[in-house]
């Protein structure tokens, strides 16, 4: 079983439990990268403009600090473990929210045969959606697990939805890894708890993805460590926000190991 699937089905039992005292909604949203993108009310592509979206020109605004919020990225392997093209939303849509703060999480689930450890590095570029969804802003990039956004007031007019953006977001990544095969996307906007709970199992799958990642790094004979991604430069690295926790977390290894009593 790949290290993730187990997170793939507790995310699903917990949006379950959720339904049985929550609004849900489900959607089924083309299933062809092309047909994403038909009918949206909003240009997605990666020649938009950058959204600099006002507080007095912001329709909704998604996962404030205040209000909590939560975004990470599952992958897979096994295709039988997403249902390829479905947007589930827990909680009110966008076009019922006018002038309100929800809390968000975001939760994406990636599935392709071929996908390999190279491509994991490249599904944790979250920042692939900012000012490629016209109408739609990322404020603060989901670091941390974090994810604060606004959707515009012109937007919102022109039909906006949690939909739209769950098609843009299966489009984007698509279209960006040719191994994709099947994407999947949670949405919630109905309380602060409804949140801080799925966070429980965000925090759960980056510290899986965190021993992942520090495969990377090889020690040297001085007992130090190096990279192996092949980047020159760390600022090109699209895992740069990540490394300094998995230097933190080996060091730590390296600390209980010297006072391990030998």
């Amino acid at each position: 079983m790949d290290p993730l699937d187990e997170y793939i089905n507790k995310t699903i039992d917990y949006i379950d439990a959720l339904a049985n005292k929550r609004q849900i909604r489900h959607v089924q949203c083309p299933t062809e990268t092309d047909e994403l993108l038909q009918g949206l009310p909003v240009p997605v592509g990666s020649n938009i403009n950058p959204n600099i979206i006002l507080k007095e020109d912001t329709a909704v605004e998604l996962g404030n600090p205040s209000v909590a919020s939560c975004a990470f990225i599952l992958w897979t392997p096994n295709l039988s473990l997403v249902r390829n093209g479905q947007m589930t939303l827990v909680g009110p849509d966008i076009k019922e929210s006018l002038g309100k703060s929800l809390p968000f999480a975001q939760i994406l689930v990636i599935a392709g045969k071929e996908l390999k450890d190279q491509h994991h590095l490249l599904l944790e570029q979250h920042y692939l959606i900012s000012n490629r969804i016209e109408g739609y802003m990322v404020r603060l990039a989901p670091q941390r697990q974090r994810m604060w956004t606004r959707v515009s007031i012109d937007a919102l007019n022109k039909g906006f939805t949690f939909e739209t953006l769950g098609r843009a977001l299966m489009h984007i990544y698509k279209s960006e890894l040719s191994v994709i095969e099947a994407t999947e996307v949670f949405f919630i906007s109905s309380s602060k708890e409804d949140v801080k709970g799925i966070e429980r199992i965000a925090n759960d799958v980056q510290r899986i993805k965190n021993d992942i990642l520090s495969s990377r790094f090889m020690q040297r004979d001085d007992g130090s460590y190096e990279c192996t991604s092949g980047y020159v430069d760390c600022t090109d690295c699209p895992d740069n926000v990540v490394c300094d926790d998995i230097r933190d977390i080996i060091r730590l290894q390296r600390k209980k190991r010297t006072a391990s009593p030998s």
